[in-house]
Parts: structure tokens; C-alpha cells; sequence
């Protein structure tokens, strides 16, 4: 896994998929800003609080709040709008690197999108039952939330480039077989997700990541 992890970074900063890597990073950047402007845009239109402190602390709290939530989303919120782009960059890496491997279909956005949100709903759930653990141990709650991302991250990429090649439940059997080399591969990207701008081509950085691994864990992908 580190040897792909060391070839999807190369592709990050390779001209020839420069347009990708910018595409990608400002469908990312303005997927936020959205989101942003959109929870905002709701807070200001919640009916007033009878206590007029209440509101002025909404108001000084809602944008930090929503910091948080993007801190500890953001990567996977990220990786959710990635399906939309991941079939064009799996399909320059494999054009470029495997040309003589199997052919892939391209994988319909509204499968991969299907298949992403359900990962992200289960990612949601797991981070809101570690909300306790944040109050009182906080520490611990942040290790235990970026493993949970590592672990969605991991599942969510290697998902859609697999789905490429083969029927869901062929891919689920390989991410079984190789569960600790995908949640490996999950922690690579996280990293990247948890670093400011390099966060916007962490999606990017996963899809060719998890092409390479794909390939080296699938012999009939690849002669």
C-alpha cells in the first residue's frame, strides 16, 4: 500500500493530469462553500429564541460549530462528491499504467453516488455515538473519529474503483480479504484530508490510490 500511495501522489503533481487534479479540488472547494452558505443561510432564518442572548451566542457560535462539523466531515463529505468525478481519473491512471489490463465500465453515477451515501450514512451514525466521548474524553474521541474516517475513507474508494471491474459482491469479498490493506490505504487519505489545502485533492489522491492497490490485489485485472 505504500508503494501505491507513493505513485497516487506522483499523479498529484503530474502535468498531465493537472486538469483533473484542479477540476476536482475546485468542485471540492465549492461543494463546501455551499454547504456553507446553506447552513448559515438556515440559522439566520430560525425563529428567534424568547431570550435575546440566546440568539446573539447563535449567532457567534454557528460559524464556529460549523468549523467543527467540516473538521470532522469535511474528508468524508469530500470523498461522497467524489464518486461524480472518480470514473475519469480511475480511467486516466488505468490508460496510463495498465493499458493492457481488463477493461472497466464505467461505473453510473447514480450507483456510485447510491453506494457512497450508504458508507456516509454509517459514518454519521458512528460519529454521532462518539459525540460523548468528545465532551469527556476528548483526546481519545479524536483518535477514534479519524480511524472511523480512515476506515469509511478506505471502504468509499476502494468501492467505486473495484465496482469499475467487478459485481458488488465479488468487491465485497476482496475488501474482506484485504480489510487492513484498504484501511491502511484509508489512513493515507485522511492524513491528506486533515491537511489545509491538501485536503482539496485528498479525493483525487484516493481514487488513484486506491486504482494501484485494485490492480496489485486483483491478478486478473492485471497481466
Amino acid at each position: 500500500m505504500f508503494a501505491s500511495a507513493r505513485r497516487a501522489l506522483s499523479l498529484v503533481f503530474d502535468p498531465a493530469f493537472f486538469g483533473i487534479v484542479l477540476k476536482a479540488a475546485l468542485l471540492t472547494l465549492g461543494l463546501f462553500a455551499a454547504l456553507f452558505a446553506g447552513v448559515m443561510y438556515g440559522v439566520s432564518h430560525l425563529p428567534p429564541f424568547h431570550w435575546h442572548f440566546l440568539n446573539v451566542l447563535l449567532d457567534i457560535l454557528a460559524p464556529f460549530l460549523i468549523g467543527i462539523l467540516f473538521f470532522y466531515l469535511g474528508a468524508p463529505v469530500a470523498a461522497l462528491f467524489a464518486s461524480l468525478f472518480l470514473n475519469e481519473v480511475a480511467g486516466a491512471i488505468e490508460a496510463r499504467d495498465y493499458p493492457q489490463g481488463s477493461k472497466p465500465h464505467a461505473v453510473p453515477a447514480r450507483e456510485a453516488f447510491a453506494a457512497s451515501f450508504k458508507a456516509f450514512v454509517w459514518l454519521v451514525v458512528v460519529n454521532i455515538l462518539l459525540l460523548p466521548f468528545h465532551v469527556f474524553l476528548p483526546g481519545i474521541a479524536d483518535i477514534l473519529t479519524f480511524l472511523a474516517d480512515g476506515w469509511f475513507l478506505g471502504r468509499q474508494y476502494f468501492d467505486l474503483v473495484a465496482l469499475r471491474h467487478l459485481p458488488l459482491a465479488e468487491v465485497d469479498a476482496m475488501r474482506r480479504r484485504y480489510a487492513s490493506a484498504i484501511f491502511l490505504g484509508g489512513i493515507f487519505i485522511s492524513l491528506m484530508a486533515l491537511i489545509p489545502f491538501a485536503d482539496l485533492i485528498a479525493p483525487v489522491f484516493g481514487a488513484a490510490l486506491m486504482t494501484h492497490a485494485f490492480r496489485k490485489f486483483s491478478p486478473a485485472a492485471t497481466p
